[in-house]
């Protein structure tokens, strides 16, 4: 079992010597909870030694960590739940990296959104918000009839997001995090110009819609690819429509220069690292530096945003 003395001497800590699946050795129930005893000890270096062993062990320590979360040692409390933290993190971290890896030629978006908004909201039930997004789509196809030329169709979805359901992007706080998180905003009904595409991204793809991201500069739109023309909308200002010449205008005022590829649509990939981007900020303008390094890795293992383009 572990002691005091054996950890400070970094004695092996299982004595059988068997070792799990990752190589590492296997703790015992007791040696869990020893460790998690010595995160409150006065020798500095003891503590450290704990919480780095009882980081190796990963998920096997969570039970032990959640019963010291509430011990009555202010000491071990704390630092339990410190590390609770940074083991819920690092899974989720090891779920994105999955996820990203797993994808085949695009990552799933709503799939993506969901799992980067459990970074500030571990409890989070998708199914709930899933079903929202499907009642919005819902809505806007009982209008919907065959024949509806594109201006009709986008017509139809701006009244029911932004008269109807009410979404807006007037007084958003870009530099809140909430205004980015896709549960978040679609409880609180704004965001951010991303944050607001995406939405409507999410219900013109229950609809099978010709709808795509478009990440332009500064500002983030969509493009509708109809048979004989394509249109721009702004989610962000109530689904306004642009022409090419709009969107150039627009590139122009936002002091970008002309280049044809920011009017492309982009890949989801892209969305989901931009979106990750813009949380940076957020948690930077905050001064939360932890949340900013996590949202790095995030966004590295999303990969950079010009290769998702």
């Amino acid at each position: 079992m572990v002691s005091r003395t054996s950890i400070k001497r970094g004695e092996p800590l299982d004595p059988s010597g068997r070792k799990g699946e990752s190589g590492l050795k296997v703790l015992s129930a007791d040696d869990l909870r020893a460790l998690v005893r010595l995160l409150g000890d006065s020798d500095r270096r003891i503590a450290r030694l704990a919480r780095e062993r009882l980081l190796e062990a990963g998920t096997e320590a969570l039970p032990y960590l959640r019963e010291a979360a509430a011990d009555p040692d202010p000491l071990v409390r704390g630092r339990a739940r410190i590390l609770l933290e940074e083991l819920r993190i690092e899974e989720l971290a090891v779920e994105l990296a999955r996820f990203s890896a797993t994808a085949q030629a695009e990552p799933d978006l709503e799939e993506g959104c969901f799992l980067l908004a459990r970074y500030a909201l571990p409890d989070l039930d998708p199914e709930r918000y899933r079903l929202q997004l499907d009642a919005m789509a819902d809505q806007c196809r009982t209008v919907l009839r065959p024949g509806l030329d594109m201006y009709r169709i986008i017509g139809v979805i701006n009244t029911c997001l932004f008269e109807q359901w009410r979404f807006h992007g007037e007084d958003v706080d870009f530099l809140d995090p909430d205004s980015s998180y896709l549960p978040r905003v679609l409880d609180r009904r704004c965001g951010l110009p991303i944050a607001l595409s995406t939405v409507y991204l999410l219900v013109a793809r229950r609809l099978g819609l010709p709808v795509f991201g478009v990440g332009l500069p500064g500002h983030f739109i969509l493009q509708y690819r109809g048979p004989r023309e394509t249109v721009w909308i702004d989610p962000f200002h109530r689904g306004r429509l642009l022409s090419r010449r709009d969107c150039e205008r627009l590139l122009h005022r936002l002091g970008y220069p002309l280049d044809g590829r920011f009017l492309q649509p982009v890949s989801n990939r892209y969305i989901l690292a931009r979106t990750v981007m813009n949380l940076g900020r957020a948690y930077g303008a905050m001064g939360r530096a932890a949340a900013v390094r996590h949202m790095e890795r995030f966004r590295d293992i999303l990969g950079r945003l010009a290769a998702g383009r």
